[in-house]
């Protein structure tokens, strides 16, 4: 039955229902008094229009009225009739029939709006969802564009001003602007409507329009907050480094002012050598500093190149204790080096800095007369190099920051500094396709680890990296 309220022909399907009750009457309900066959006709028209509308019920109306007149009304194959009371029958059966047609015809109407009403609203409420978690503007424009397609299986593009398209680019069809509060956010172009209500379709660009231009204020909102975190970090940073600079200036240039005051000429020997020196270690760390701030620059405009080659790890510890001596000052360094240790690809400036680096926090964050230990082992085809100190250590909320570009642990005593050091050995560490952490020392203290690959390092060595 089914099927039938889905043929294409639904007066020829009319017809056909009413010559099958007529035949039902003359069989198998041959028996009965004509009076209750009517119903026969009755029932068809009622399926009629709950299936096919008002045009159809007519024509069911009409051809019961017929049907019943010819096959069972006597005489019987005759547009007449013997008894006036079947005249009575007719025209209540037609009345009532064309009344149960309207009626039905109405029903079926209206169930077919609410059907299309509950489609269009589950449509709505899909597409309100994903535009609800769709929170980037490419995001949104993706989301409006699959959703068409998927829904009324037609093509779609989006155009958002500002270069963002999605979707396969149309030549025909129907563009529908999507206006905002604050203007046009976007062109919402659709192959074809088909049969897709109009108000469904204005109902999701509106949607949509709505969608984008909150994307677009929140995209706009998290850059202004950027620039403004950026700019509180600039002047952070320039405050920063500005003292870190400022402090060794101001001490070389006092004592190379009391050096050269005339009222001072009378002092002692042992004065001007502690002042001289004053001036020279200031030097030296302003020095460093600088250093710092151009090794990170190099590191991040990418301009960094290795140079790779073959080193023994005894004479790079070597070089960087060397470097690191005036820091160290006499403080006693252990290092634990095995003997059958091979030659290890690395570029010996860079793993010279961080080591020197290394080592000066180590220095700087322990105690004068604590020992500072340098450990190296081969494991599974890494070299790995730590340097262990005796210090406060580093708490573990700080740990994964602590190589972050101006980071510096807040602890009482801490010595000045910019917080670039471990950013620096970082760089370079990576540079070599190793990485570096920190852990608690065993009975307090900081150990501070890097590792080098040997096979990457191999193969940059045979392919003969490029220099600085």
């Amino acid at each position: 039955m089914s099927s039938l309220a889905t043929f294409k022909h639904p007066y020829a399907a009319t017809i056909l229902l009413v010559a099958a009750a007529t035949l039902l009457g003359k069989t198998l309900l041959s028996g009965v008094a004509p009076a209750n066959q009517v119903m026969l006709y009755l029932l068809v028209v009622v399926i009629t229009g709950l299936w096919w509308g008002r045009g159809p019920t007519v024509l069911a109306s009409a051809l019961g009225v017929l049907a019943f007149d010819v096959f069972f009304v006597p005489p019987l194959y005759r547009l007449s009739v013997a008894h006036a009371e079947y005249i009575i029958t007719f025209i209540a059966l037609l009345v009532v029939a064309l009344a149960i047609g309207t009626l039905t015809s109405r029903l079926r109407d209206h169930a077919a709006a609410l059907q299309a009403s509950e489609t269009e609203t589950a449509a709505l409420y899909a597409f309100s969802r994903r535009m609800a978690a769709a929170c980037e503007v490419h995001d949104v424009a993706r989301a409006v564009v699959e959703h068409v397609e998927t829904t009324f299986h037609q093509a779609a593009y989006l155009e958002v001003p500002g270069g963002l398209a999605t979707g396969t680019p149309l030549t025909g069809g129907v563009r529908l602007p999507l206006r905002a509060s604050h203007g046009e956010v976007g062109v919402l172009t659709i192959a074809g409507m088909g049969a897709v209500p109009a108000r469904l379709i204005e109902a999701l660009a509106d949607q949509a329009a709505v969608a984008l231009e909150r994307a677009q204020l929140a995209e706009t909102a998290r850059r202004a907050q950027v620039l403004i975190e950026a700019e509180k970090l600039h002047d952070a940073l320039l405050h920063s480094i500005s003292h870190s600079l400022r402090t060794p200036l101001a001490s070389i240039i006092g004592s190379l002012s009391a050096l050269l005051d005339p009222a001072q000429v009378k002092l002692e020997p042992t004065t001007q050598r502690e002042l001289a020196q004053t001036a020279r270690e200031e030097a030296e760390r302003l020095n460093g500093l600088v250093g710092n701030l151009l090794d990170m620059t190099r590191l991040e405009a990418g301009h960094l190149k290795l140079v790779i080659d073959w080193y023994d790890m005894a004479d790079v510890i070597g070089a960087a204790l060397a470097q690191a001596e005036r820091v160290l000052n006499g403080r006693q360094v252990t290092a634990d080096i095995p003997q059958d240790l091979p030659l290890v690809p690395l570029d010996q400036v860079l793993i010279v800095q961080v080591l020197d680096n290394l080592l000066n926090n180590a220095a700087k964050y322990s105690p004068h007369d604590s020992p500072i230990a340098i450990r190296v082992a081969l494991d599974a085809g890494r070299i790995l190099v730590s340097v262990a100190d005796r210090g406060s250590g580093i708490p573990a909320a700080e740990r994964s920051r602590v190589f972050d570009k101006f980071h510096r642990v807040d602890q009482p005593g801490s010595p000045a500094g910019t917080g670039l050091g471990l950013a620096i050995c970082k760089g370079m560490v990576e540079a070599h396709h190793g990485r570096i952490w920190v852990d608690d020392r065993e009975g307090g203290g900081t150990v501070a680890t890097f590792s080098l690959p040997l096979a990457e390092a191999r193969d940059e060595v045979e392919q003969g990296a490029g220099g600085r």
